[in-house]
């Protein structure tokens, strides 16, 4: 099975900032899998996002060994081949519904525009089926509408429609579903879960909601002040994390069966820290070492861990 997208030592630095971004990610998607990048808020998963397909600020000084989609480097690609990319092969959707659509033009005339190479009329037909597909009654009628007729949920689908109609091989979604409320995320996760199966879609997720990567990934990577504190299969990762940082995420989630109440972890999500650890500050193991002495990935167990502790006794999540 070949990759779709190749990202080898990636590193985003800010103007000004004291330390990146993000330092040293390497990941892969496979085609038809599904990779998800977690992670508070601050912890580098959407600007990850955001340098993969070139659309941060130009002022962002964005380095890597290789950053490439199907076998072609992103980085060094031309405006008008980038263009032709995100309308075709890579299609994305973001986090806030409304934040995505222009307010005095017509979902229609929206999502028309970007569709090329075809008579408005097949191109049309297509977005009518697309529209249907997700769940749109009558889409005729309100592809003519305007967004704000729209609920937040149904303009998500709108918007996934819109990207699967040009066929893309990868999808990427930043936080799809935290606008939503609870049954809408449940819906439209289904949603984009048969449509992945229908098209044979890739998908490089973005969330902070370990139930959502739970369902929608293979492949996990645990993210804390922009370098990854563990990764591996997502069904191991979240069964047995060996990383502090993984543990003390999943000992977050709320249980329905448990104590009232639970003594809250607190902490700085990132201190400006030049060396050691980044998470030697909150982290309840941390030694001397931790402090002083940046800890390289390695295999333990299922995983691959940044952490010079691990295996940790009792690794299994709270």
């Amino acid at each position: 099975m070949s990759d779709v997208l190749t990202v080898r030592n990636l590193t985003v630095r800010y103007p000004n900032a004291p330390r990146p971004s993000v330092q040293g990610v390497s990941f892969t998607v496979p085609a038809r899998g599904s990779v998800a990048l977690v992670g508070e808020s601050g912890s580098g998963k959407s600007t990850t996002a955001l340098a993969v397909t070139r659309l941060l600020d130009p002022a962002v000084e964005v380095t890597a060994d290789e950053v490439s989609f199907e076998g072609r480097d992103l980085l060094r690609m031309g405006k008008k081949e980038l263009r032709a990319l995100r309308r075709g092969g890579l299609g994305m959707v973001f986090q806030d519904p409304r934040a995505s659509w222009n307010p005095a033009r017509t979902i229609e005339r929206q999502l028309l525009d970007g569709l090329r190479g075809a008579e408005r009329a097949e191109r049309r037909e297509r977005l009518v089926a697309r529209m249907r597909r997700i769940g749109l009654d009558d889409p005729e009628r309100r592809m003519r509408d305007y967004p704000h007729h729209f609920s937040g949920g149904m303009l998500q689908r709108a918007l996934l429609a819109g990207v699967l109609v040009h066929e893309p091989r990868l999808l990427i979604a930043d936080e799809p579903t935290s606008a939503l409320d609870t049954t809408v995320q449940a819906e439209l996760l289904a949603l984009i879960g048969q449509l992945r199966t229908e098209q044979g879609l890739s998908m490089l997720l973005i969330s902070h909601d370990l139930g959502v990567v739970a369902r929608m990934s293979d492949h996990v990577l645990v993210l804390y002040a922009g370098r990854i504190a563990e990764q591996g299969p997502t069904s191991t990762v979240l069964a047995q994390p060996q990383h502090p940082y993984t543990r003390d995420l999943l000992a977050a989630i709320p249980r329905l069966h448990g104590p009232r109440k639970v003594p809250l972890q607190v902490g700085r999500v990132a201190e400006a820290r030049t060396e050691g650890c980044p998470y030697a500050g909150r982290c309840r193991f941390a030694t001397d070492r931790c402090r002083t002495e940046t800890p390289a990935p390695r295999r333990v167990g299922g995983t691959e861990v940044a952490c010079h502790l691990a295996p940790l006794p009792d690794a299994k999540a709270a």
